[in-house]
């Protein structure tokens, strides 16, 4: 019982009022449950009793049993020290009895860089879309936008017509936590953008900037089909038939076909 009430007190109140957003408070849910349903297992049904011995065990678990490398132990971590840190702060513990007063610091994971695409293989993806199609245009122009101003996924899907400006260079995304910011593009990016909008049509300044075949938003998943792997050939994603971007032999509209509409 105590653990529903904690946990609602926690992420109702307290992450709301810290304006995390509905995404990270359902991540952060989600690993407490989890570590509640690990305790209550071991016999340890209410979160006031848990020891810092215990919490050593789960992390031990993770690493072993589940096979969490050390980012995902260190979020674990920081998500339990929050949630001791409210609930404290709240009045419903005492500073001593949290089992994470005190708890060592867990080593940062090692960053890794990234890995991307070098010119010549940005260079075939570009050269692979059709350009007797719109949808050839638009996974141009898409790549040629993600590759030119290095903006995530969810970014470039949610990309609306307004925020494109093309005699700035420049376009205004939104990204994690609803934080917008403006980046700026090349006249390359912006040649192809021209292009796609030509073929495209006009749209109003709160329409999707890149549209499906069914004329609404992309999905973030799409566009990462769009790219090799360095040294690899070109992903073949799973078939879903919802999506024009996942299915291997999806029709392509047809640019005479929009000529003689």
């Amino acid at each position: 019982m105590k653990w529903s009430y904690w946990l609602a007190l926690y992420l109702r109140t307290h992450c709301v009022a810290r304006g995390l957003s509905a995404l990270s408070i359902a991540a952060y849910e989600a690993t407490l449950r989890q570590f509640r349903g690990w305790c209550e297992a071991r016999g340890n049904c209410e979160p006031d009793t848990v020891t810092a011995r215990e919490v050593l065990e789960y992390l031990e678990y993770l690493r072993r049993e589940r096979d969490n490398g050390a980012a995902a132990v260190n979020r674990t971590v920081t998500i339990l020290r929050s949630f001791y840190r409210a609930i404290v702060a709240m009045g419903h513990l005492e500073p001593q009895a949290s089992p994470l007063a005190g708890f060592p610091r867990i080593k940062a994971a090692a960053r890794k860089l990234p890995t991307t695409l070098d010119t010549d293989e940005v260079t075939r993806v570009l050269e692979a879309c059709r350009l007797d199609t719109v949808v050839g245009i638009r996974d141009r122009a898409l790549v040629a936008l993600l590759y030119g101003t290095g903006i995530r996924a969810s970014e470039c899907a949610g990309l609306r017509e307004g925020r494109v400006d093309l005699r700035a260079l420049t376009l205004t995304v939104c990204g994690k936590g609803g934080h917008e910011r403006t980046i700026p593009f090349n006249d390359e990016v912006a040649a192809y953008l021209r292009e796609y909008i030509q073929v495209r049509g006009p749209q109003l300044p709160a329409a999707p900037f890149f549209r499906s075949r069914r004329q609404v938003s992309l999905p973030a998943s799409a566009s990462p089909h769009l790219c090799f792997t360095p040294g690899a050939r070109r992903r073949q994603p799973r078939h879903d038939p919802r999506s024009p971007w996942t299915s291997p032999d999806h029709e392509h509209a047809d640019l005479s076909a929009r000529d003689r509409a």
